[in-house]
């Protein structure tokens, strides 16, 4: 045992040795990489099949950065997999919101106006699948986790280990992921990472994102057999929208999320865009009172150019010649007398 727990740790140190210079957090984990890197908007599906959790994570993030690792806790170990880009592309179509055009005329140019156990850490699991090497690492407490990854390489500043702790004291897992982009770096995006886990409390973690620097942009998808309420993290900021609810079932148009589906099911969409500072908790995931179906209207204003100025000085031109074509011919008809 001794012997396997020392193979897995040495490609665990392999996988992390990267001595990363740059940390920050999405809204769902954290990043250690070796330039800075910008979560530009993470997009997530929450699959709910029993007591089966499974998310899809999909992070578009502005960076240079060669060598980066993700942090993310779970309840309970995890199953990893590499997922299909096209599934959010699918999600993305199907609850799209309606768009309504306004149109408002403007006497300007039309451009109109601005609109206002024991205390070490353990590695529980080692895989490596395409672009990814992932590492569960099980411990009591944030500090025995963070000082592993410091002993394998990886710098964490305080305040990331010290948001882990309330997830350990839980018994939380921490999966660690080492992306390893082919093109080079990571300005290109990589291929979304699917976790499963058992859970009786469908959740999203959350709190990691109160240590980010930068503003956090979600949307979240939850595909369960109802539609589903969410908390807000971030209770003293602006609650998520509910953009969609909505049945789905197998449809030829959509095969990569048909491919995920054995019968109808019910799919809610949220989007959100959370200050790190007011994030205190985790989004907790509910059944809604009621399956009532919701699409998002979306109302795009278009200025359009007034015609009556360009149409006034001809206007008047013609008003000035019919007067005076009118006076000519009551002239002619009552001549003047002598």
């Amino acid at each position: 045992m001794t012997i396997r727990i020392a193979a897995v740790i040495a490609l665990a140190v392999t996988m992390v040795g990267l001595n990363p210079a740059i940390s920050g957090a999405c809204a769902c984990g954290a990043f250690v990489a070796n330039d800075k890197l910008r979560a530009q908007q993470e997009t997530a599906l929450v699959e709910l099949t029993g007591r089966t959790e499974s998310i899809t994570l999909s992070v578009q993030a502005r960076s240079e950065a060669t060598q980066a690792a993700f942090l993310m806790p779970v309840p309970a170990r995890a199953r990893f997999e590499v997922a299909n880009g096209d599934l959010f592309t699918e999600l993305d179509r199907i609850s799209r919101p309606e768009v309504k055009v306004r149109r408002v005329t403007a006497d300007g140019d039309g451009s109109g106006g601005a609109p206002q156990s024991g205390s070490g850490a353990t590695v529980v699991d080692h895989i490596e699948i395409g672009p990814y090497e992932v590492a569960q690492l099980a411990g009591t407490d944030a500090t025995a986790v963070t000082r592993w990854l410091a002993d394998n390489d990886f710098t964490l500043p305080t305040a990331l280990g010290d948001a882990l702790t309330p997830y350990l004291a839980g018994g939380w897992l921490v999966v660690a992921v080492r992306l390893a982009p082919t093109s080079g770096s990571l300005a290109e995006g990589l291929p979304p990472m699917r976790l499963a886990f058992e859970t009786d409390t469908p959740i999203y973690p959350m709190r990691l994102s109160a240590t980010a620097a930068d503003r956090q942009p979600l949307r979240l998808y939850v595909l369960a057999d109802h539609r589903m309420d969410i908390s807000n993290p971030a209770p003293e900021g602006n609650t998520p929208d509910l953009t969609f609810a909505g049945a789905v079932k197998p449809d030829p148009e959509y095969p990569t999320l048909s491919a995920a589906l054995t019968g109808p099911r019910f799919l809610t969409r949220y989007d959100g865009d959370f200050a790190p500072a007011q994030i205190t908790d985790d989004i907790r995931i509910t059944r809604s009172a009621t399956d009532e179906h919701h699409r998002a209207v979306v109302t795009v204003t278009q200025y359009v150019r007034s015609p009556w100025r360009a149409l006034a000085v001809p206007l008047i031109v013609l008003v000035l010649a019919l007067v005076v074509a009118a006076v000519a011919i009551l002239r002619r008809r009552w001549p003047t007398r002598a």
